[in-house]
């Protein structure tokens, strides 16, 4: 299972200050989003624009420096750096499958 971090002290940073706490909620859920459909922190535009003021909102993420537009929705900015990408989470996932794997197989041994 993949999780969404978010720094414990983000209360108080300036960048989250900036933006919002109403432009904070569409930051967490879209990292959420991300997290669970593994798009390595790119929020599709339909995603944003789910949310009553979505656009208004990425746009104060945009200002705060939390999120960067693109061709079709918004970036995370320095996604890699607090969170998994889609490579690792896959990779955690192979490696789980195969202890389970291991330990069933010592199971049926005994």
């Amino acid at each position: 299972m993949a999780w969404f971090n978010a720094d414990d002290r983000m209360h108080s940073h300036p960048k989250v200050r900036a933006a919002g706490l109403e432009s904070i909620g569409l930051w967490l859920v879209s990292g959420t989003y991300c997290t669970d459909y593994l798009t390595d922190g790119a929020v599709p535009e339909w995603f944003v624009l789910s949310w009553p003021k979505g656009k208004a909102l990425a746009g104060k993420l945009v200002t705060a420096g939390l999120w960067e537009p693109t061709a079709d929705g918004w970036q995370f900015l320095s996604w890699t750096e607090y969170q998994r990408t889609k490579e690792q989470v896959i990779e955690e996932k192979r490696k789980a499958a195969e202890r389970m794997r291991k330990a069933r197989e010592k199971n049926t041994d005994k």
